[in-house]
């Protein structure tokens, strides 16, 4: 998969979506979870699988891989917030956002039944709708004032940075971060946004998505690594690594450790 695709979620026919590039109008592959929860809200993409929420049962999901019909597990939160909007994945833990309560949560692993921290967030917002992890810091957006906030650490109560985008859509529903630029989805034009940095007024590009689904409520990149921060992973894995050290030969391998198994 292309780590610039945009793994992004609909309610209208509640299916998660594959997106080609940032932004195409070509759709790669979509999947039918209705079945599972009827009111599907945002998704998150873990590099292996798909973390994404639903209202209807009140739960976080794990789709397997991009996607296919497999369930990988599931975890009741309607004891914590009666209606889990937005979700993220941060390498560890599951960030995720309700608006019942107005709150950022953090729950331990994907999933147990612990949460570990959570955050009010409803005198800045009192409806959360989207959220993500940068490896730093918190971004989220709300639609009530139609914003993308950019939340300290996970969770402080100071807020950093925020930016309209209410000119651009009205109905702010989604985002995240792709470690240059800020995807989000707006449901009033149902299209997909690339908002410049984190955050300016400059729009990059969007994509209509009407067609596919009237109701986007979700999006993510598909690049984990940039979005958390993190270097990728060595290509060819631990032997592509030792090879550009010189291989085993190369750091005195068998052979020039005390003469080798011969010696």
């Amino acid at each position: 998969m292309a780590l610039n695709d945009t793994p992004w979620s609909g309610h209208e026919a509640d299916k998660l979506y594959l997106q080609s590039g940032q932004f195409t109008s070509t759709l790669k592959t979509s999947e039918y979870v209705g079945g599972i929860d009827a009111d599907v809200r945002e998704l998150s993409w873990d590099g292996t699988n798909t973390p994404w929420c639903g209202t209807a049962a009140d739960k976080l999901y794990l789709q397997s891989g991009q996607f296919t019909s497999t369930l990988k597990t599931s975890e009741d939160v309607g004891g914590i917030d009666a209606d889990p909007f937005g979700m993220s994945w941060d390498g560890t833990n599951t960030p995720w956002c309700g608006t019942a309560a107005d709150k950022l949560y953090l729950q331990s692993g994907q999933f147990t039944s612990t949460l570990k921290t959570s955050e009010y967030v409803g005198g800045i917002d009192t409806n959360a709708v989207g959220m993500s992890w940068d490896g730093t810091n918190t971004p989220w957006c709300g639609n009530v004032a139609s914003k993308l906030y950019l939340q300290s650490g996970q969770f402080t109560s100071t807020l950093k940075t925020s930016e309209y985008v209410g000119g651009i859509d009205t109905n702010v529903v989604g985002m995240s971060w792709d470690g240059t630029n800020t995807p989000w989805n707006g449901k009033q034009a149902s299209k997909l946004y690339l908002q410049s940095g984190q955050f300016t007024s400059t729009l990059k590009t969007s994509e209509a998505v009407g067609g596919i689904d009237v109701n986007p409520l979700g999006i993510d990149t598909n690049d984990v690594n940039a979005r958390l921060g993190t270097p990728p992973p060595p290509s060819g894995g631990i032997m592509g690594s030792l090879a550009g050290h010189g291989g085993l030969a190369g750091i005195g391998g068998i052979a020039g450790y005390k003469g080798g198994i011969a010696g």
